[in-house]
């Protein structure tokens, strides 16, 4: 095996661990383990977020104990291209709790773009991007009913629809600009652009 091919392979190695820690630590509120996973002005846009990794740590702080959530994650894909990489990490996140008076589950299907960069610390996110896929609202006891009308759906993104609800309920800012499958021409720009930057055009 070539000297490259062993380094490409330690690389996504080391980038899989920093995508696996990063969300352990976001989900048990490990504060410190979680800044060690990005770079000083990383990004990060979620439904509810768009600023500095710095700007998302201390907001998610005040957010674990009012609206929990966990996230499950797939088998991410990652490629690296010298000192840079690009990995896309397919993940669940999910809420319990109250929404008008209904206990329900709330699933949030999406894929996160990251881009990775290598510094003196190791890999660390430069930029974090969520990708909605579909979600879905469920009232935990048959027969439950969180009386959704029309007027709560309408103008609703299909891709986060259930999600942007129920994060409005617990006061949070979900805007209509998010990336969604609902609008495939703005996921192919977003990749052309994260691939461009790492040197490995799609």
């Amino acid at each position: 095996m070539s000297s490259v091919a062993e380094s490409d392979r330690t690389a996504r190695a080391d980038v899989l661990n920093l995508v696996t820690h990063e969300r352990q630590a976001r989900d048990r509120g490990w504060w410190a383990a979680l800044k060690r996973c990005y770079l000083p002005g990383a990004t990060i846009q979620s439904s509810w977020f768009d600023g500095t990794a710095e700007e998302y740590m201390e907001l998610s702080k005040e957010m674990f104990d009012q609206t929990p959530s966990s996230h499950r994650l797939g088998l991410p894909v990652i490629d690296v291209h010298g000192e840079r990489a690009i990995a896309e990490v397919p993940m669940t996140i999910e809420f319990r709790g109250v929404f008008r008076g209904v206990e329900v589950d709330v699933a949030s299907h999406i894929r996160m773009l990251h881009r990775v960069e290598k510094g003196r610390a190791g890999w660390c996110f430069a930029a974090s991007v969520a990708i909605f896929d579909r979600d879905v609202m469920t009232a935990t006891l048959p027969g439950a009913d969180p009386a959704l009308s029309a007027e709560d759906l309408r103008g609703g993104r299909p891709s986060y629809r259930a999600l942007g609800l129920w994060m409005t309920d617990h006061g949070y800012s979900v805007p209509s600009d998010r990336y969604g499958v609902d609008r495939p021409a703005e996921i192919d720009w977003l990749y052309k652009e994260a691939f461009a930057w790492l040197g490995l055009p799609r």
